[in-house]
């Protein structure tokens, strides 16, 4: 079977992450890198075709495939120009900035009937895939309930280095929450509607610190998240994970995954039991610990993507879910803004159909 000839759309943070994946990857072979940086992209490297204009790449270089990793902006309009070439694409998340820009690329990518894939990495864990299992065949009975915090204190290096992150969008609903909603859409069930508070007490940026979010699930179940950059715990999916060397492991769990005949952590994976049939508060409740091996998502997710290209497999996460994450995330700071319930169903349908 020949390899795919792929090409990389923004070589950030992000998309040298993806460049190291592919120089591992025997099955892909990088054609083309674009970047407005080009000159400094070919420095770093110089056995790579860069680009400054993505186009160029994309006629020149005629990529089998592209993964985008540019500013959230250009999402829809990277990922529109890959479309209407053929061009099959692994897009970052948040799968584009707005809901407009969402339906219009994922019109665009229906009339082309490209293979897709939403860059929301955590999917490919095998923790999560385990908790996703343990949840859909009953293990703890019907879901009923989830707790979830993310808290960690981000240094004024963090924002001295991009002012942008102290404005309206940089927030930590954008940039963290999104994960985290992503993962409850996967893992617990569809949410069905949104209440929040924000605030900005602890740094007084325009943008959000802290939010407190209600969630609906469509499966009756119903979590609460609270979300900080601006205090000091160890609760937070990455630290649990051990999934990046800035993040420092601690194996803490940031969940709690609760039913009608158990609960679960997450991401420790520690399953809480009563014996017998008939569950009571006055029986003894006791956990174990399932095991299951941490892996390198990025590595899982490149695999997926070569699979999802070839048709061997459907993509986890095409581009019409990656838009429902969107739409369920940018429902908090509306709802917060509006001091109402945001119900989410007909906003999915007006954005996916």
């Amino acid at each position: 079977m020949t390899n795919i000839a792929i090409g990389i759309i923004g070589a950030g943070l992000i998309g040298r992450k993806h460049l190291a994946e592919i120089a591992k990857h025997p099955d892909f072979d990088l054609v083309g890198i674009a970047d407005i940086n080009a000159e400094q992209v070919a420095a770093e490297n110089p056995a790579a075709r860069v680009f400054v204009d993505f186009r160029h790449m994309l006629d020149e270089a005629r990529p089998d495939a592209v993964i985008i990793a540019s500013p959230n902006q250009m999402h829809a309009e990277n990922g529109a120009e890959c479309a209407r070439r053929g061009i099959h694409i692994l897009i970052e998340k948040p799968v584009t900035d707005t809901l407009e820009s969402a339906t219009t690329l994922v019109a665009e990518v229906r009339k082309a009937g490209i293979r897709t894939l939403v860059g929301h990495h955590r999917r490919h864990h095998r923790q999560v895939a385990a908790v996703r299992s343990l949840i859909g065949e009953g293990r703890i009975g019907h879901i009923v309930g989830v707790s979830a915090i993310w808290a960690a204190y981000k240094p004024d290096s963090y924002f001295k280095v991009a002012p942008w992150r102290t404005q309206v969008g940089g927030g930590p609903i954008l940039i963290n929450l999104i994960h985290e909603i992503d993962f409850l859409r996967f893992a617990v069930g569809e949410i069905a509607a949104i209440s929040a508070t924000l605030s900005n007490r602890q740094r007084g940026f325009p943008v959000e610190d802290t939010a407190a979010i209600l969630i609906e699930f469509e499966n009756g179940a119903v979590g609460t998240f609270l979300l900080s950059d601006s205090a000091v715990s160890p609760w937070t999916m990455e630290q649990g994970l051990g999934e990046s060397p800035a993040f420092p492991s601690n194996g803490e769990s940031s969940y709690r995954l609760v039913g009608s005949r158990g609960a679960l952590e997450f991401p420790n994976l520690a399953e809480w039991m009563q014996a017998g049939d008939a569950p009571s508060w006055n029986q003894p409740i006791q956990s174990q610990r399932i095991d299951v091996p941490t892996i390198n998502p990025y590595a899982a997710q490149l695999g997926h993507f070569r699979d999802v290209i070839r048709g061997m497999v459907p993509s986890i996460q095409p581009v019409e879910d990656g838009a429902r994450t969107l739409v369920a995330t940018l429902a908090v700071n509306e709802a917060s803004s509006a001091g109402k319930r945001i119900d989410l169903r007909e906003r999915y349908a007006d954005v996916v159909g």
